[in-house]
């Protein structure tokens, strides 16, 4: 047989290289484009953003938005939306008395529910009134969204074990949109029995081996995109325990209100002092692959966009520059300070929520019960950790 020159066999193995890498390029190219929608710690903040803000965040506002960036996405086999809420849907306050007096359904439930979120993890304020009233405010809903909490056992506590029995509350679910599959886990923090009053209900704090079960399980049923939705109380939390996972892609934090946003964000007013960082958070996992963590500052300021492409082993090739907090505003805002992403508020959030809760709140600041003389301690710091002279 006729030898080949040595030229000739190197250009060959370098043809055939590339002709290889080229096929790996074209297997790691992105097949699907996720959006996540988000936001935790509503905490009863249906009205608006409070004193000297009023023309941003509320309910009604928040809807209008989720609504406009989930009809920029049409879920199907290369592209889908997801809304998601990582915990503290509900918080004591005046606004949360309106719902109390009102009664069942309470007006944040029928906020969350006209917002049409597709998954829901607990938050520790979801128990500071006992199983009974997450009961009533689960009890709302004509159709109960998915609660998620992996690490929850509420057997001892019958109101709440029927969402189980009936399968409202798991520990993950599995999402169809556009036909494509989308796990999401929910946790609660394990210090739930010492911030707020669950009674019975009992909470591991066995994190890492419960998450990656769940994790497993969804791969195994062919769930290759999956996100975390976790109450841990603040995002240094998250970054710990994803270090300690592997399969899991995206985590939506909670309980730690912190900003994080990206030069050129538009943000409430006040708020540029108060960016915790850049939006999304980055954190290697168990196997060396990067992790998204996000997470809003809460009170319906803000709706969190996260956009990812996934190639097709499910893993993340890219995120869109464009993620990030998209700012929850309405009218001109004042003089000084156009808003041009204002939005015109929901009309059914607007009269079933925002309007009761505005006269229920006027209402109850015109029955004057008393005055304090000095200051009242209700600082988190402070009442988290000794006694203030707001109470035990």
């Amino acid at each position: 047989m006729k030898k080949r020159p040595l030229i000739f066999v190197l250009l060959l193995v370098l043809l055939v290289t590339a002709i290889a890498g080229s096929a790996g390029a074209e297997e790691q190219a992105v097949v699907y484009t996720l959006t996540v929608l988000h936001n935790n710690d509503g905490e009863s903040q249906v009205v608006n953003a409070g004193s000297g803000i009023e023309d941003f965040g509320g309910a009604a506002r928040f809807k209008t938005v989720v609504d406009n960036l989930r009809g920029a996405v049409t879920p199907s086999a290369t592209e889908g939306v997801v809304m998601l809420s990582s915990g503290d849907n509900f918080l004591a306050g005046p606004e949360f008395n309106a719902s109390l007096m009102n009664g069942v359904p309470f007006y944040d439930t029928i906020a969350m529910e006209l917002i049409g979120y597709d998954a829901v993890s607990f938050g520790n304020h979801d128990f500071d009134f006992g199983p009974d009233v997450l009961a009533d405010f689960l009890d709302g809903y004509t159709t109960v969204p998915q609660y998620v909490a992996a690490n929850m056992d509420f057997t001892g506590e019958a109101r709440l074990q029927a969402y189980v029995t009936n399968a409202d509350i798991v520990p993950s679910t599995v999402l169809l949109v556009g036909g494509v599959k989308i796990g999401v886990i929910g946790i609660e923090t394990p210090n739930l029995p010492f911030i707020s009053s669950p009674r019975n209900v009992v909470v591991s704090d066995d994190l890492v081996n419960i998450v990656q079960a769940e994790v497993d399980d969804l791969e195994t049923a062919g769930v290759n995109k999956i996100i975390l939705a976790g109450h841990l109380q603040n995002i240094e939390n998250d970054k710990e325990l994803v270090a300690e996972l592997e399969g899991v892609d995206i985590v939506i934090a909670g309980g730690g209100d912190e900003l994080l946003a990206n030069e050129g964000d538009l943000l409430i007013p006040g708020d540029e002092e108060e960016v915790f960082g850049e939006y999304p958070q980055i954190v290697q996992d168990k196997a060396g692959n990067d992790v998204p963590i996000v997470t809003t500052s809460g009170e319906y300021r803000y709706v969190g966009r996260l956009v990812v492409g996934f190639n097709a082993a499910g893993e993340i090739e890219e995120i869109d520059a464009g993620s990030g907090p998209v700012r929850v505003a309405t009218g001109t805002c004042n003089e000084n300070l156009p808003c041009d992403d204002a939005v015109t508020p929901d009309a059914t959030v607007q009269a079933q929520v925002v309007d009761p809760v505005e006269a229920a709140l006027a209402d109850m600041a015109s029955n004057i019960v008393g005055q304090s003389e000095v200051d009242l301690d209700g600082l988190r710091s402070s009442v988290r950790a000794v006694e203030s002279n707001e109470g035990n």
